[in-house]
């Protein structure tokens, strides 16, 4: 009777020690239970490696983040996910988040990419056979994905080689493979494209470069983006997935060969698609005066060409709060 009362007092301790990690488990750094953030990353440009690693290396789960990855082909997509409130948080180019800020509930919370001079190099212009300098666009089929700041690209880069918009004809495709498909049919004749995709298009029989996006003299930043009432109600977690982000970027800086091997798994990229995709990346985490002048001049030539019939307050659109806390040098803008 002693020996089954022994083994009934140390199965119960068992049990409950059990029971005590399995809940532990559950549990955040903070404590608390982990708070359900869903994230909509893009898959063209770049896919978000810092956003993936954070995930793939336990950075969001550290910080108390339960992550939920959703994956969109550009970052409009991720925006009109926001829309619709599908997602909680997007990420997206300038000119794709200057068209839709005024849309929706929707705020900035950080940067996560600037270009340089050399980033912007490995913007491509890529040409068919037949086309072998910038001037013979005029008349071609240019292809575009609508929405995204390729529009913005192509403006700009038409009206540095003096070829006016009305004589080119804009094709419009909504993923890189339809584009790809464009070309190959002979339905696009031209296209700007970066990092894996280069390649891709490069692949077919007769296309070439002619020239890079160097010539446009634009800048490209892209920048996170998320709904006003999740950030209003979810301050901290807003702040904490800011954090992992951070330790995400530093992972690709530190480990391109390992942030490779994540983007074959989720995307099935290629590692050498992926380390050329890292190459022209140059993540930041930051809001600065200088991406509040970016995006004015960028809002105000989109109002000047008649895309928004009013300009709104974009300091209204920022939400640095978070930013500020998680990390105080990373905010020098002042309203």
């Amino acid at each position: 009777m002693k020996r089954l009362y022994t083994l009934f007092v140390f199965t119960l301790l068992i049990a409950i020690l059990a029971s005590g990690c399995s809940k532990d488990d559950s549990k955040s750094a903070n404590g608390k239970g982990a708070d359900k953030v869903r994230f909509g990353v893009d898959t063209a440009a770049g896919g978000s490696f810092q956003i993936r690693a954070a995930a793939a290396k336990g950075y969001f789960k550290n910080h108390g983040i339960d992550p939920q990855l959703s994956n969109f082909a550009y970052g409009i997509d991720t925006i009109n996910a926001l829309l619709t409130e599908t997602t909680d948080t997007g990420t997206a180019a300038d000119y794709a988040l200057l068209n839709s800020l005024n849309r929706g509930n929707l705020v900035v919370l950080s940067s996560l990419t600037h270009s340089t001079e050399e980033t912007i190099k490995q913007s491509e212009l890529l040409a068919v056979k037949g086309i072998d300098k910038p001037e013979q666009l005029k008349g071609k089929n240019i292809g575009v994905a609508k929405g995204t700041v390729s529009e913005y690209h192509w403006a700009k880069y038409l009206e540095k080689i003096g070829i006016d918009e009305k004589d080119v004809n804009y094709v419009p495709y909504s993923t890189p493979d339809e584009a790809i498909v464009g070309v190959k049919k002979g339905d696009i004749d031209a296209v700007i494209t970066f990092g894996a995709l280069v390649e891709k298009f490069r692949s077919i029989e007769g296309v070439h470069k002619i020239d890079d996006l160097s010539t446009a003299d634009v800048s490209i930043s892209s920048y996170l983006v998320a709904n006003k009432t999740f950030v209003e109600s979810n301050p901290k977690a807003v702040e904490n997935l800011l954090k992992a982000i951070k330790e995400g970027m530093a992972f690709v800086k530190e480990n391109p060969d390992g942030t490779a091997d994540i983007a074959y798994k989720e995307l099935k990229i290629n590692k050498e698609d992926a380390l050329r995709d890292l190459k022209r990346s140059n993540y930041t985490l930051e809001f600065k005066q200088e991406d509040f002048d970016h995006l004015a001049e960028m809002q105000q030539w989109i109002v000047d060409r008649g895309l928004q019939k009013e300009k709104y307050d974009l300091n209204e659109k920022l939400y640095l709060d978070p930013l500020k806390k998680a990390f105080p040098d990373a905010v020098t803008y002042k309203k």
